[in-house]
């Protein structure tokens, strides 16, 4: 069996000698995921979510402790200002002037972070829909992955991964670097998305359950349990952000009536305590502590892959061999 790899462009940009770039997932993808993928060969990103500029900083260090290979970090536009997001963004510039890390957007950010970022590194935006895809090159983006509802987490639009295939000639993707992500585990499934003109993939379920990664042992159990099946698009997690559907684990949260928002965990991260509420959409992380099995699961349909916890290069190795 032919072994996936990189395109000379996508090796040239990330580093990765395979097409894969490992989601961004906030509170999951901390340092050690993160570097662990790029150690495997593909690409890893830290995810930042809200964090303040001097934790952006000692995550930034911490991964390149671990690796030496070119990473990325990923914000989300929907959760901050635009002044918030600049003055990060400017952090992580600052944190390594002669090539600093990727610059990732979950979500089409606005023109003016778009213009605080364009020229000044090279930054890539995931997006649901064609038109938002369309505005990120438009704005100088890198690259773009277009997500699709196989995903687990927040849905930025709602095309289907086989939509997604069947419509590839409207991303015009032999000019310029698109990505795929959603419900992807398998290097049968990789090379369908490679040979309908994609760059590479985007995949996030199956590296949340990864060893390295930070996400509670057991939310990792869960994912490890599930079947595609057992996953469900909801909008109950949205406490902290309302304006997205996810696909999750289903469990009571989700499918109960509508309960109080009582505290049923909490989490400690860089010397603080945060409460978290039923419905919350903070996923269990091993500094959280409470009802793991009715915070948000965030779930992609790539679960019927995962039958065990693994490392990331075994999982990297399961993408292309």
């Amino acid at each position: 069996m032919t072994e996936v790899k990189s395109s000379r462009a996508v090796d040239s940009l990330f580093g990765a000698t395979v097409p894969v770039l490992q989601a961004g997932m906030g509170g999951v993808a901390q340092h050690e995921l993160a570097a662990a993928v790029c150690e495997a060969g593909a690409f890893g990103m830290v995810g930042l979510y809200r964090h303040q500029p001097n934790e952006i900083l000692e995550l930034i260090a911490a991964t390149a402790r671990l690796t030496d290979r070119r990473f990325g970090v990923n914000f989300v536009p929907f959760v901050l200002s635009d002044d918030e997001l600049i003055e990060r963004i400017g952090v992580v510039l600052q944190s390594n002037p002669s090539r600093p890390p990727i610059v990732t957007f979950f979500g089409l950010p606005s023109p003016q972070v778009l213009g605080a970022v364009a020229g000044r590194a090279d930054f890539g935006v995931q997006a649901g829909t064609f038109a938002d895809i369309e505005q990120a090159f438009d704005a100088g983006a890198s690259f773009t992955v277009l997500q699709t509802t196989d995903a687990g987490g927040h849905h930025l639009g709602g095309i289907d991964r086989a939509q997604a295939i069947r419509s590839a000639k409207l991303l015009k993707l032999s000019a310029r670097m698109v990505f795929l992500s959603g419900g992807i585990s398998t290097s049968g499934e990789v090379k369908s998305v490679l040979d309908a003109g994609f760059s590479g993939v985007l995949c996030g379920t199956i590296f949340a359950a990864a060893l390295e990664s930070a996400a509670h042992a057991e939310y990792k159990q869960i994912i490890v349990d599930a079947r595609a099946e057992d996953t469900v698009i909801t909008d109950r997690f949205s406490i902290g952000w309302h304006t997205h559907t996810h696909r999750v684990v289903r469990n009571k949260t989700c499918t109960d009536d509508l309960m109080p928002a009582h505290i049923i965990g909490k989490v400690h991260y860089f010397g603080k305590n945060h409460p978290i509420p039923r419905y919350s959409v903070a996923v269990p992380t091993r500094s959280t502590e409470g009802e793991i099995a009715a915070m948000a699961l965030y779930c992609g349909t790539s679960c019927k892959s995962v039958d065990r916890i693994a490392t990331a290069r075994e999982i990297v190795n399961q993408l292309i061999l």
